[in-house]
């Protein structure tokens, strides 16, 4: 009987240090879950707020601080899970995370603030085509004087001589460079001009300058243009550079519409026919700083294709159908190419003596703004 009773006083015993060891495992369990959890939901918080915060702006804002002035802190943002500290409960993990974003977001608003006093009083480049933007490329003299000799119609050839020397004189020295790459801004064709590879690159060029005027409006309202086959294409554009059965024009046209727009802006610039001008010497315009509107193919290697047939004014002319036009704004001498902004490519390199080829084979087109 008493070695009965000790049994059972043993295991008594035993059995309840067993349910206390149960018991401290299941509180540690919870307590661990409990941990994970409040990580794991604050975390969730905060990927939350970071997407409202990036898609307000406030990253873009930030990078644009530490990029121009250098002086505000460029906030880095950082999962509360990547942290080595467990809270103690979900609450005290999203009051840390709030704490640091607000933080963040007070610095934003300053900068939004900023920006939008800045922002103030400016307008669409569309609105304000009048006046020239600022540009980091080569700044032509302000003060100088269009040639009284120049044509506004676009079908009078400027020596390129007598365009270089006026340059000169007016205080501008050639960049001599091994490699030159003006900053025009690229734009594309197509889908809205099919067909109007000359017009975005006179877009392209008064751009350059500081005119933002569209394509489109170019197209509308200041190209010629005539059916095809009715007139020359040297006189207006053959077709609507919004349709894709159009042709083209040549370099008289382009000036032509260049000079109207200038003309009505009230600018001392003016466009200058180059046609018959050799592409070196184009070069040393891109070496003054000035982007040259230059005739040539789509195609570089392949060649230029003269089709079609009509009698204008007693004489047969032909369209080279692969005809393209493109700005050229820069040249690499040690690779030996021409950089080039193509409406249908965008800013790109060809090789010199393809695109000298096609160039000489539609009559060196070409045309500046000076």
């Amino acid at each position: 009987m008493g070695t009965s009773k000790r049994f059972i006083l043993k295991f008594g015993v035993t059995a309840c240090l067993l349910a206390i060891l149960i018991c401290e495992g299941f509180l540690l369990y919870c307590h661990y879950v409990k941990h994970v959890d409040a990580v794991q939901y604050a975390s969730e918080k905060l990927k939350i707020v970071q997407e409202w915060i990036s898609s307000s702006g406030t990253q873009t804002a930030n990078a644009q601080a530490s990029d121009t002035s250098g002086a505000k802190e460029n906030f880095r943002y950082h999962s509360v899970i990547q942290k080595p500290v467990l809270f103690v409960s979900a609450k005290s993990a999203i009051d840390q995370m709030i704490q640091q974003n607000n933080a963040v977001l007070a610095v934003s608003e300053n900068m939004a603030e900023s920006e939008h006093f800045e922002d103030q009083g400016e307008t669409s480049a569309e609105a304000k085509d009048a006046e020239p933007a600022k540009k980091t490329s080569p700044e032509p003299n302000p003060k100088h004087i269009p040639a009284k000799s120049a044509d506004p119609s676009g079908m009078t050839v400027t020596n390129i001589n007598e365009l270089l020397e006026r340059q000169r004189s007016d205080g501008l020295t050639e960049n001599m460079d091994s490699r030159i790459q003006l900053n025009a801004e690229s734009i594309l064709q197509n889908p809205e001009l099919p067909t109007g590879c000359e017009v975005t690159s006179l877009a392209m060029a008064l751009g350059f300058h500081g005119y933002g005027i569209s394509k489109e409006k170019l197209a509308d309202e200041y190209l010629e243009k005539a059916a095809p086959g009715t007139v020359s294409y040297r006189t207006a554009f053959w077709g609507d550079p919004r349709k894709e059965d159009s042709f083209g024009c040549f370099a008289p046209v382009i000036t032509k519409a260049a000079n109207q727009f200038l003309a009505k802006k009230k600018s001392s610039r003016m466009a200058y026919n180059l046609t018959g001008t050799p592409l070196d010497d184009l070069l040393v315009e891109i070496r003054m700083g000035y982007p040259v509107i230059v005739w040539g193919s789509m195609y570089i290697n392949g060649e230029i294709v003269f089709s079609y047939g009509w009698e204008i004014d007693g004489e047969t002319v032909t369209w080279p159908s692969n005809e393209h036009c493109m700005l050229l704004i820069g040249f690499d001498t040690e690779t030996n190419s021409v950089i080039v902004c193509d409406p249908l490519a965008g800013i790109t390199s060809y090789d010199k003596n393809a695109f000298q080829h096609h160039y000489e084979t539609l009559e060196q087109q070409a045309i500046v703004i000076y």
